[in-house]
């Protein structure tokens, strides 16, 4: 009963986002001032430089307080702030989770004959992950209907602009938010139904549709994002040349994109974990805190894979912010948002190594792991060294007179390290250690029984060493290059990274095969402090998120569309500082409140449902083939 309330409330809901952005849509075009321009004018485009006839009507010239409306005695910038960040929080988590469990049922399919017991719990899994998301699907479209209301009281005159332009891509965001509800309670609840024969067939194509145009949203909701940050598709005065293509087609569209997808699959899986953390704490039973230590190891490794590709995604929204505007990348890298990314590099670090530190911890589960502890404080100290290198800052802060005794901004030893040449090879060196201590994890409790055991291990230390040696020489290499042409070596450094990184992987994989169990992993024997470590993870990756939005968006200092809509409010300079990481911090915290509110509601129905419907993880007799499909 209450699943069906909670499926009704939902359905509900998803009818009144589409209606308000259709009235609103409509309200605003009533309202929308004519064009000026003759229908056979024509203009150049701002960006492509491409002829086009002028079909809308020029940027407002705003003035303040008569184009914007106040919320109060707070500024617009803080309401919308807010409202932003949750919808974005809860927004990416639902689309999010179909994506992980859609790939762990693809997984599960594909071992159904091999494995059919583990095939089984994996697509169990997967269905515990989407009853686990769908209750936020409720509260994303409220954030959603308060966020489009702020837009349209706050912002009015901005709101009319960009839906003169954006008028089509308005009208199938709504389609593909209504069709986005549809599919995510149908792939959810149809996961019993469909699970056998033919049928999953069927539920298999449901959860790619759901993914698909997941996609979509995050696509069209980023066509906005990007157009605000380079514009395209209008010229010079803002008025729209007619070619929509042009206007979602923006020069950093596909780098957003690529980019918010691997955040929305990496902050999914740490909540998860974060979720998995919070029921293994508080359970007695053997049998759930196994299942949930191992629920939250599979989570969090899936957060990690994208978190290894989420640097190179940076690295090219970075170079094409470069490209776009010098003024704007200065500003990224080394005007005032350089220390908000200094706080960027120190919270990703502190990943990389509070993930490792979870791994060492999980080799407790394993008997045998105790012929690698001794690796621990090496790999650690490579880990603390490459974070220190990642996290020190290219100018420091100083008094005339220190700047004078220093020659300048940088700090003639110290500056040299906060040079991107040095944090690529810095986080490289972070990925490479995280990747070996993954490795060695696998082999805690076996025993390889390969007759070129020697020489596989001789050629993955060889893969490794080579790699490490190549990103560093890149790293000294580039203090010695233009920056412009230093920019284009992330690349190479991160393929090397990646390709050691698999390589090692698929030769472990191959050196493991006929390997000798010592034990089986005893999954529920992970120490507390390895739970707090998943918690930690979840709020350093929802902490970051927020961060890398707010540089995300003051780059465009105080234009509302960069060069074509000034924001005049008396908030439209970049924040300071303390007002940001004030921002961040209060984000956070709400988020991590309405998420706890929602599991805290939702576990007694959660929990109940899972053991009618599976067969946890054995704690402490966890079989050979459980050990392996466990462990992705």
């Amino acid at each position: 009963m209450m699943i069906r309330r909670q499926t009704w409330m939902g359905l509900s809901l998803s009818f009144l986002l589409p209606a308000l952005v259709l009235l609103s849509t409509t309200f605003i075009f009533a309202k929308e001032n004519p064009s000026q321009a003759s229908a056979a004018e024509v203009a150049e485009d701002i960006y492509f430089k491409t002829p086009g006839t002028i079909s809308g009507p020029p940027a407002p010239k705003l003035s303040y307080p008569q184009s914007y409306d106040r919320g109060g005695k707070l500024d617009n910038r803080s309401i919308l702030w807010v409202l932003i960040q949750q919808h974005f929080f809860l927004g990416s988590f639902i689309l999010g989770v179909p994506m992980i469990a859609w790939m762990l049922e693809i997984f599960s399919f594909f071992r159904r004959k091999a494995d059919p017991s583990q095939a089984s719990k994996h697509d169990a899994l997967a269905h515990e992950f989407m009853r686990i998301g769908l209750p936020f699907y409720p509260l994303t479209i409220v954030f959603g209907c308060a966020l489009l209301g702020a837009f349209i009281f706050l912002y009015s005159e901005f709101s009319r602009y960009m839906s003169s332009v954006f008028k089509p891509v308005l009208y199938l965001y709504v389609l593909v938010f209504f069709l986005e509800n549809v599919l995510l309670y149908a792939y959810t609840k149809t996961w019993d139904r469909w699970k056998t024969g033919s049928a999953k067939w069927r539920h298999l194509a449901l959860g790619a549709a759901t993914c698909f145009n997941g996609l979509a949203i995050i696509y069209l909701a980023n066509a906005l994002m990007a157009f605000m940050m380079s514009p395209a598709g209008v010229d010079s005065e803002g008025r729209y040349l007619g070619n929509l293509w042009n206007a979602v087609n923006t020069p950093l569209w596909n780098p957003l994109n690529i980019h918010r997808i691997l955040a929305s699959i990496m902050f999914s899986g740490a909540v998860i974990a974060a979720y998995a953390a919070f029921q293994m704490l508080t359970t007695r039973d053997p049998e759930k805190r196994a299942h949930y230590d191992w629920m939250g190891h599979v989570s969090i490794m899936i957060a990690i894979v994208n978190l290894f590709i989420l640097p190179f995604a940076g690295y090219w929204f970075a170079k094409e912010i470069f490209i776009y505007r010098q003024r704007m990348g200065v500003t990224l890298m080394g005007g005032q948002l350089s220390w908000p990314f200094i706080m960027q590099a120190m919270l990703i670090g502190l990943i990389f190594m509070t993930v490792t530190y979870y791994l060492w911890q999980g080799t407790t589960r394993m008997l045998g792991s105790e012929r690698y502890q001794h690796l621990v404080k090496y790999t650690m100290f490579i880990l603390a060294a490459a974070f220190l290198i990642w996290a020190t800052p290219h100018t420091l802060p100083a008094s005339r007179g220190e700047f004078a005794a220093m020659g300048g901004t940088q700090h003639p030893i110290v500056g040299y390290y906060g040079t991107m040449a040095a944090k690529n090879t810095a986080i490289n060196t972070m990925i490479l250690s995280f990747g070996l201590c993954y490795i060695i994890f696998h082999r805690c409790n076996k025993e390889i029984t390969v007759s070129w055991a020697r020489w596989g291990n001789w050629a993955m230390a060889l893969m490794f060493i080579g790699a490490e040696a190549f990103v560093i020489f890149i790293g000294v290499y580039g203090f010695f290059i233009p920056a412009n042409v230093r920019v284009n070596l992330a690349f190479p450094q991160f393929m090397a990274a990646i390709g050691a990184l698999a390589g090692g992987m698929i030769l472990n994989i191959l050196m493991l095969r006929k390997s000798k169990m010592i034990g089986p992993i005893q999954w529920g024997k992970l120490p507390s402090s390895g739970a707090f470590a998943l918690f930690a993870l979840a709020v350093f990756i929802s902490t970051t998120m927020v961060l890398m939005g707010y540089i995300r968006s003051s780059v465009r200092l105080d234009w509302h569309v960069t060069e074509i809509l000034k924001d005049v409010t008396p908030w439209a300079e970049t924040p300071s500082l303390t007002y940001a990481v004030g921002m961040v911090i209060f984000n956070v915290v709400v988020f991590w409140m309405i998420t706890t509110a929602i599991f805290w509601l939702s576990n007694r129905r959660t929990t109940k449902t899972y053991a009618m419907k599976t067969q946890p993880v054995t704690s402490g007799s966890t079989s050979p083939s459980a050990e392996k499909s466990s462990l992705p």
